[in-house]
């Protein structure tokens, strides 16, 4: 099991992206978080599941950003687990 925590800098707000990552983690068995970080202009989701599949989720967001954003800077951390079971979308902080 596995739990990072992925920070996505540059357009990434307002371009409809939360929704993206939404739609991607229903087809990964993974459970987390995606919210906007206003101080940073970023975006930062929380994801948790076994270690290939989180890794897959994580590849796919990537891949397939929405239209109109820009992907300048990708962060990752791990962190504890918080078995989580549901992926959501987190209030902007």
């Amino acid at each position: 099991m596995k739990r990072a925590i992925v920070t996505l800098k540059g357009r990434v707000v307002g371009v409809g992206f939360r929704d993206r990552v939404l739609e991607v983690a229903e087809r990964f068995a993974v459970a987390g978080s995606v919210g906007n970080v206003r101080d940073l202009e970023a975006l930062e989701i929380d994801v948790e599941g076994d270690a290939a599949e989180v890794d897959r989720f994580v590849s796919a967001v990537l891949a397939d950003p929405p239209s109109g954003a820009r992907i300048d800077a990708v962060e990752e951390a791990e962190a504890p687990l918080r078995e989580l079971q549901t992926f959501t979308r987190a209030p902007t902080r």
